[in-house]
């Protein structure tokens, strides 16, 4: 579906995302019938085609869908616009992260650019965190 000519309208954004993620899972689902997917996914067959056509799934359903059609989980969330399962899960368990991430996000001086900036800092010092770990461990 083209989105051209969306910006602004988050909603329909989100709509666009939806539809195109439940076309992907049409494309997933190949040649198999929804009735057999159905079965392996435990929803009816009218609620998988609700899904193909652009309704939201839950988390669960998500994450099933990943194991099922054997694709990467957070990638078929991403699709959706949602968060993963783990990263909700991390971030809830993590009181340091979420003080970050509220703090960030509050910050009216900061701009958008400047908060991406600050989150690929994150990262970098991640990787950079990573690397070395790898290194005295000698893998």
């Amino acid at each position: 579906m083209d989105n051209s000519g969306d910006n602004g309208n988050p909603e329909r954004e989100q709509f666009i995302k939806q539809f195109d993620a439940g076309q992907y899972l049409k494309q997933l689902r190949g040649d198999r019938s929804l009735a057999s997917i159905c079965k392996l996914i435990k929803v009816t067959p009218a609620h998988l085609s609700e899904i193909e056509r652009g309704r939201m799934p839950s988390d669960h359903l998500i994450s099933t869908f990943a194991k099922v059609y054997e694709v990467e989980e957070d990638g078929l969330f991403r699709r959706w616009g949602k968060i993963p399962i783990l990263t909700k899960d991390e971030i809830l368990a993590r009181k340091s992260l979420q003080r970050i991430l509220t703090d960030i996000s509050h910050n009216r001086r900061l701009t958008d650019e400047e908060k991406d900036g600050l989150y690929d800092n994150m990262y970098e010092l991640y990787r950079s965190f990573i690397e070395q770990k790898n290194q005295e461990e000698g893998i």
